[in-house]
């Protein structure tokens, strides 16, 4: 079994015949700044410097704030990732609101990814019935000592994989697809494991390269990926002076407040808060459009947050260097 990430799909849209956007692609929904684990690789696992709010957890209320806001947009999103910098499983509202989200028909598909390890058979059959799309699971480790060792918490393997085997025998039409970090795989053995476990339970599972993707947190060069080795999804490492997500993509914390970016875990790039604005408002504002005009003349490295940033290095496909004259002159239009 192969996976082909989003970034290779073969109707994939070349970025540059289509910015400026009237529609963002993707709305990432964060309905859970909590997470139970302390992943070694991930900001969460120091909890001093980690950004929490007063509300940790999406409301419902907030939630159709969201879900109206979106239907001011002209298209349809081509797709709603209810993910942030939590897990998403720890709010209990989830199901209601994918089921909420599917019936207001705004958005192509339904995504989530998550750690898996609350997943019990009753919470699954409610989000396969509610209507989720695609579930991206992230595997951690092989073993519950191994588990240990990478998140800080308890958990029993081979509960975890009943609780999957579970929900791929009762998951509808939700596409799945599983996941591993490379810095959890140490040896050929662990990789035989890792798809002989899974491979069966899904539709597309693949190895993910550990990077330092997240800005402003690095972690130890025994967990990074190979300075040569290919980026987060097998693709050539380049780097970037242009971040091509804040032209595709809008992300709402819990707390209400968007930045154009999926790892602004601490909000350095907070265009507004929906309490104050509207998605369509911080789309269309100053703010994202200096910005992006910004990154098109003079690089990104003149901001704060985006200079120290590996996602465009290690994880975007798209590189809008050749194109950066042509788009400026397009923005500066609107």
């Amino acid at each position: 079994m192969h996976y082909n990430a989003h970034i290779y799909k073969n109707d994939r849209t070349r970025l540059e015949k289509v910015i400026p956007l009237d529609t963002p692609f993707t709305l990432l929904v964060e309905t859970s700044r909590l997470c139970n684990f302390r992943c070694v690789f991930c900001p969460q696992s120091n909890e001093e410097t980690f950004t929490k709010f007063a509300n940790n957890l999406l409301s419902k209320d907030d939630f159709e704030l969201i879900l109206n806001q979106m239907e001011e947009f002209p298209n349809r999103f081509k797709k709603v990732y209810m993910h942030g910098t939590g897990e998403s499983l720890v709010n209990p509202a989830l199901p209601d609101m994918i089921d909420t989200l599917k019936k207001r028909n705004v958005t192509d598909s339904i995504d989530l990814t998550s750690n898996a390890a609350l997943l019990e058979p009753e919470l699954g059959i409610k989000l396969a019935k509610a209507g989720l799309d695609h579930l991206h699971i992230s595997v951690e480790a092989l073993s519950s000592e191994d588990y240990y060792a990478i998140t800080g918490r308890k958990v029993d393997f081979e509960k975890f994989v009943d609780n999957i085997h579970f929900f791929s025998e009762h998951r509808e039409k939700c596409r799945l697809t599983i996941k591993i970090a490379s810095a959890s795989i140490k040896s050929e053995s662990d990789k035989e494991k890792f798809f002989s476990v899974f491979s069966p339970l899904c539709d597309e599972i693949f190895i993910e390269n550990i990077h330092p993707i997240w800005p402003k947190f690095d972690f130890e060069d025994s967990i990074k990926a190979g300075s040569d080795s290919a980026g987060q999804y097998g693709q050539e490492i380049k780097e970037k002076r242009i971040c091509p997500q804040i032209f595709t993509v809008l992300a709402v914390k819990c707390d209400g407040s968007v930045s154009p970016c999926s790892v602004d875990w601490d909000n350095e790039r907070a265009l507004g808060n929906i309490h104050k604005e509207t998605l369509y408002q911080m789309w269309n504002g100053d703010k994202l459009r200096e910005l992006r005009l910004g990154h098109l003349e003079n690089g990104r490295d003149q901001f704060k947050g985006c200079s120290c940033c590996g996602l465009p290095k290690y994880s975007c496909k798209d590189d809008l260097e050749p194109y950066a004259d042509e788009l400026a002159e397009r923005i500066r239009k609107e």
